[in-house]
């Protein structure tokens, strides 16, 4: 199974949508054991304006040991390997993290811009380097009907414009809700899987309901130390019971 064309696009744009590439007993399944953790987030993070819960594979979160199993066949199996290994053949892959985007209680919250590498707390000469050496790839797999992801194509591969910059950091009286130009929206259905770049200049759509999971996968190793506060890689057992368990490969503290 080659991806040639959709590597092609995605190179160029920095995002390839899926139709039906799910069967709908693959998401029925998918849905079912993310019920559970999404629901145990919501009691201990819920807030107006959240729009999305993390971190889903937690074994606090993931109590059920059938619905942990699950999620990471579902996040290491064939054919979404496949998919990275055409887009990325000369490249590790890693599974860093597991989130579920949905409408946020706050009717008045508005969808912002942004790239995630804002978020790391480094200056803009360390995010643009970033930018150039790094890998971080949503698979948004949507569980209804979701009005879908804004976008600016080939951003992940450029730095902001001077109106980009300004509204995506709310600078010179911008809001970061404002409309950009040359963006696009990419409504997805159930079964569908987009795969889009984290480096995007993107922003969410919440003009109707929405429950979609995104698995993040990146070309580094998420840190030992990460894992121990949060335990959402499997364990030694379930390990042994997955394919391509070289995704759950973590960078191990230095002594």
């Amino acid at each position: 199974m080659t991806f040639e064309k959709e590597k092609l696009v995605f190179e160029k744009e920095g995002y390839f949508l899926f139709k039906n590439f799910f069967s709908e007993s693959e998401i029925s399944s998918l849905e079912n054991a993310i019920r559970k953790p999404h629901s145990e987030w919501l009691k201990l993070h819920s807030h107006k304006d959240t729009v999305n819960s993390n971190y889903l594979t937690s074994s606090s979160l993931a109590s059920d040991r059938n619905d942990r199993l699950t999620l990471f066949h579902f996040i290491s199996q064939n054919k979404i390997f496949h998919i990275l290994k055409s887009l990325f053949p000369e490249e590790k892959i890693f599974f860093l993290n597991t989130q579920v985007f949905f409408t946020p209680e706050n009717q008045n919250r508005l969808p912002y811009w942004h790239r995630d590498v804002q978020y790391l707390g480094v200056d803009e000469e360390e995010q643009i380097r970033i930018l150039q050496k790094d890998i971080v790839l949503h698979f948004r797999i949507p569980l209804i009907s979701d009005p879908g992801i804004e976008l600016i194509p080939g951003s992940h591969s450029r730095w902001d414009t001077e109106e980009e910059k300004n509204v995506r950091l709310e600078l010179k009286d911008a809001k970061n809700s404002n409309s950009l130009p040359n963006s696009v929206l990419i409504p997805h259905e159930r079964k569908d899987l987009l795969v889009f770049s984290a480096h995007l200049i993107h922003r969410g759509n919440y003009s109707q309901k929405r429950m979609s999971l995104d698995i993040l996968y990146t070309n580094f190793p998420e840190k030992e130390n990460t894992i121990k506060t949060f335990s959402h890689f499997p364990n030694e057992e379930e390990l042994k019971q997955l394919n391509h368990g070289e995704i759950y490969h973590y960078a191990q503290n230095e002594s």
